[in-house]
């Protein structure tokens, strides 16, 4: 799967609300969707933001064999993380935040 699948599917599932985030000691800094400070809809235009040099993969830490998709849009200035992977049609969010350039 490339960018463009990936992203469709994740689209889909921040859509329709099959979505959950892995749990982790600093999520109101790395998470911000699963905080609510970011929307889902936010989400969905980030992913929609990103070209083909700003995706990649990388496997799962605890899993190595599930990949890990990392998204990096630059919107108005901004460079955004997102990183996700998939538990069959649901996706895991690992983080959505902001970085420094």
């Amino acid at each position: 799967m490339g960018l463009k699948d990936v992203r469709v599917l994740l689209v889909d599932a921040l859509e329709s609300g099959r979505y959950q985030h892995q749990a982790r000691q600093v999520m109101s800094q790395k998470n911000l969707l699963a905080t609510d400070d970011v929307s889902a809809a936010e989400v969905v235009a980030l992913l929609h933001r990103c070209r083909g040099d700003q995706y990649t993969t990388s496997p799962l830490h605890f899993d190595p064999a599930t990949t890990c998709h990392i998204f990096q849009p630059c919107v108005r200035g901004e460079r955004w993380y997102i990183k996700a992977y998939f538990l069959s049609l649901d996706a895991v969010f690992i983080s959505v935040h902001r970085t420094e350039h």
